[in-house]
């Protein structure tokens, strides 16, 4: 699919004409905006197409296939993009996990030390 849609040099039309590469700046929303739009515009010309004498089978397989490309491609970078997304959560909730209880060490050796007497503190004090 990928070497497909390189050497198709696909365009897609958002805010001017994306290429494949430019589709990994967007955001999930304006994937999916693309995605409808690509949907709709197979859904018509499919429409259109069965009851047209002018179309020829040959072109209208060649449109239905690139449109179709575009449609995975689209949906290919947006589950790249969403499972991305996902993973940056997963590791920010679990970094936000590890410094809560870092914290919270650090209060429990505070209280521990705070616990201790004048001389034990200055015992460990000359002992750094």
């Amino acid at each position: 699919m990928w070497i497909e849609a390189l050497s198709r040099k696909l365009r897609f039309e958002y805010d001017g004409l994306k290429s494949t590469e430019d589709l990994f700046d967007l955001s999930l929303n304006d994937l999916d905006d693309i995605y409808r739009s690509l949907k709709k515009e197979l859904d018509e010309y499919n429409e259109y197409s069965a009851d047209s004498l002018l179309d020829k089978d040959e072109e209208r397989d060649e449109t239905v296939k690139e449109l179709q490309l575009k449609i995975d491609v689209v949906t290919a970078v947006f589950n790249h993009l969403k499972k991305q997304q996902e993973e940056l959560q997963r590791r920010i909730a679990l970094q936000n996990q590890k410094d809560k209880i870092l914290s919270l060490i650090a209060d429990k050796e505070t209280e521990e030390l705070s616990d201790k007497s004048v001389s034990e503190l200055k015992e460990i004090l000359n002992n750094l």
